[in-house]
C-alpha cells in the first residue's frame, strides 16, 4: 500500500456542511502534480470508497461537525469499527475502514479533520465564519499529509488537538 488518499465530504446544499468539499477542492489544486496523493470531493461516503482505500497507505478524511463550538478544528485518528449490516447512506469512516479490511484484507492508517459549522441551513454558500477558518483547515490538512509520508520519521505521530476561532 502507497500515497495518501484524501476524502472530503459534505452537502454542498446546506450550507458548511460543504466545508469537507471546499478543503478538498483546494487541496486538489495544491496535489494536482503529486502522484502520491489522490483526493476525493464527494457528497456523501459511499460503499464503493472501501476498494480506494484499501489500495492506499493513508487516508484523511475531512468533514463539518456541529458537536462543539463554531470555529474548531478537531482531528482524530479513526479505526476501523462495526460495518452496518448490508451498507446504507450511513457510512462513517470507520465503517469504510472496517468495509476496506473486510473485504480487500487491509486498512491504512486514518484521520479524520473536521471544522465546527455555524450553518448548516439550505445554501450552497459557507458561513463568513466556514470561510475564514477554511484556509487553518486547508493547512493542517497539509500537514498531516506530510507527516504521514514515507520519507518522515515521525510518519503515523498525530497528536489530537483542537483549536478554537
Amino acid at each position: 500500500m502507497t500515497g495518501t488518499l484524501i476524502i472530503g465530504y459534505g452537502n454542498l446544499l446546506r450550507g458548511d456542511d460543504a466545508v469537507g468539499c471546499h478543503a478538498a477542492h483546494e487541496l486538489e489544486q495544491h496535489y494536482r502534480d503529486d502522484p502520491e496523493v489522490e483526493v476525493i470531493a464527494t457528497q456523501q461516503l459511499t460503499p464503493e470508497m472501501a476498494e480506494d482505500i484499501s489500495r492506499c497507505g493513508f487516508v484523511l478524511f475531512l468533514d463539518a461537525s456541529s458537536a462543539e463550538g463554531p470555529g474548531t478544528i478537531r482531528q482524530t485518528r479513526i479505526w476501523p469499527g462495526n460495518a452496518p449490516d448490508g451498507f446504507t447512506h450511513q457510512l462513517t469512516p470507520s465503517s469504510l475502514l472496517s468495509a476496506a479490511q473486510q473485504l480487500y484484507g487491509d486498512a491504512p492508517e486514518a484521520v479524520c479533520i473536521t471544522l465546527e459549522g455555524w450553518s448548516f441551513e439550505v445554501g450552497n454558500k459557507l458561513s463568513d465564519g466556514a470561510r475564514l477558518r477554511l484556509p487553518e483547515l486547508i493547512r493542517r490538512a497539509q500537514e498531516v499529509v506530510e507527516s504521514y509520508r514515507p520519507q518522515n520519521s515521525g510518519a503515523g505521530k498525530i497528536v489530537q488537538s483542537q483549536q478554537r476561532a
